[in-house]
This record gives C-alpha cells, structure tokens and sequence, in this order.
C-alpha cells in the first residue's frame, strides 16, 4: 500500500508541474494535457534504476493481466428471507422458486439488477433472472415443488377444452382467470373449482354466473360463488321470451343496463317539457 500511495504522489507532483498555470476551456483539454503529461511521467527512467515505469510494467505485469469483463460491475444487495410452504421466497413482491427441503429455512437473496442467487448459509441454493412483474411467479422444474406432481399447463389446458365445449362465456372467462392469478397452481383450482359448480348450480346459472363475473370484472372462484348464492346470475338467465314465436320478432332480454328506446323517448319528452316551462327553446 505505502508503494502504491508514493507513485500516486509522484505522478501528482509531476502532472501538477506540467499544467500549472495553463488555462483550459473544457474537460476534454484538462483531461488530454494530463494524459500526456502521464504518458511523459511513465516513460521517464526511474531514480537510481536503469529502467522506467512502463517499461517495468511490460517486463513484469502486462503478461499477468486478464482481459476486463464483457459485463460492467453492478453494485449487488442482499436480503435474508423466510422460504414459505409452497416453496417460494419473495423479493420486491414477486416469487422466486426453491428446492422444496428449505421451507421454512432462513435463506439470504443477493441480487443486482438482472440476477439474484438464493444461499443458504455458505451453500449456494438457486439462480434466477430477476423479474420486477408484481406478484408474479418465477420457477425452476428442478426445485421438485410440493403439492403434485405434473404440468399445470396441461392441465389447464384439459379445462379450457371442457369449458369450450360447454360455452364459450365460460372458456373466455376462466382465461381471464387464468391470466388474474398469474400462480399456475392457484389459476388451476380457481378454475376447477369454477367447473365444479356445475353439479350444485346447474349448467345455465354457471354460464350466466360466469357472464355477470366477467361484465363486473370479478375473477375467481369464491366470486362466481358469491354471485350463484346471491342470485346475482338472474339477469344473464334465458328465458322463454328471448325466442322467436310465430314468426314475432325476439325480444330483447330483461336488464337492468338494457332501457329500451321508450326510455330515452320519455326522457327527451321530459327534458323539452322542462325547457318549455322555463321559457328556453
């Protein structure tokens, strides 16, 4: 350290003799004059040596040096973490992925702006590309999640094939679904869970239950139960009167957001009738 120290402050000396007194307009001239007064600073030969800086440098240290990283230094921070029951850790509220035999373990994150690396103790658990996406999931097959066993993606995809074949108000609603919970686990027993009630419902209300969930932007299970159980479906119900009979033209189905043109017939009659009275045209 004392040597490194003792050739910064003869290289200060030395460039400080050369530039005082000069006047520079711009960094970019402050910076080539010191630049070369450098270069003359290194060539010199040394006191009491037969050789100079540089060429002790090329002699003795240039064949040791190794080519600097393609990636740029990024400054990294850490965080110490609970693993919870499904086998995830959370940082910056989205969910990374670890083997299963740590929950419940302390685990310290060490992260920077593109990765993260999971240690438990000195033992090094898990990469990850860091993903910023609120509350979303990030996973590794390897890490042997508990729960089951399988791709949900699969099987998901089994329930999107039954709810097409039933209505596609229900297939358009469990994607949306799907795509609200993000967790493929949660997004596949929302889903089953939404089938289900089928067999307690009955195949109308399900489909209307789905339609009234979907128009009030509600996703997921305990939701489209809610709305079974309060009856909330009725207005998305058919009925006799939506077909055609006798040759009559269908009538539209009762809503509360269907008025019809006599409501706006009557509210344009009432709202001249009040210009009327107040002397306006």
């Amino acid at each position: 350290k004392a040597l490194v120290e003792n050739a910064v402050k003869l290289m200060y000396r030395s460039v400080y003799a050369d530039i005082e007194g000069l006047t520079f307009h711009d960094l970019d001239s402050l910076n080539n004059a010191i630049r070369t007064s450098l270069d003359r600073f290194n060539d010199r030969r040394m006191a009491s040596r037969k050789h100079s800086r540089r060429q002790l440098f090329e002699q003795m240290e240039a064949g040791y040096l190794r080519p600097l990283p393609a990636i740029g230094y990024q400054m990294k921070e850490q965080k110490t973490v609970t693993v919870m029951r499904n086998s995830y850790v959370t940082l910056l509220k989205h969910h990374y992925s670890v083997p299963k035999e740590y929950i419940g373990k302390r685990v310290d994150i060490v992260y920077d702006a593109e990765t993260l690396d999971i240690f438990h103790g000195l033992r090094h658990v898990a990469t990850h590309h860091r993903d910023d996406t609120p509350y979303g999931y990030t996973q590794k097959p390897s890490h042997n999640l508990p729960g089951r066993h399988g791709s949900y993606e699969k099987d998901i995809d089994e329930i999107f094939e039954r709810a097409a074949s039933i209505d596609n108000i229900v297939l358009v609603y469990l994607k949306e679904v799907a795509v609200h919970k993000k967790y493929p686990p949660i997004a596949f027993r929302s889903c089953r869970g939404i089938l289900s009630l089928e067999k307690k419902f009955g195949l109308e209300r399900l489909v209307a239950a789905c339609a009234c969930a979907s128009q009030a932007r509600f996703y997921g299970y305990q939701e489209v139960l809610d709305i079974l159980e309060k009856g909330d479906d009725a207005d998305f119900l058919p009925s006799a009167d939506d077909c055609d009979t006798d040759g009559e033209a269908p009538v539209l189905p009762r809503h509360k957001n269907i008025r019809g043109r006599d409501y706006f017939s009557k509210s344009i009659i009432s709202n001249n009738l009040k210009k009327d009275n107040n002397g306006n045209k």
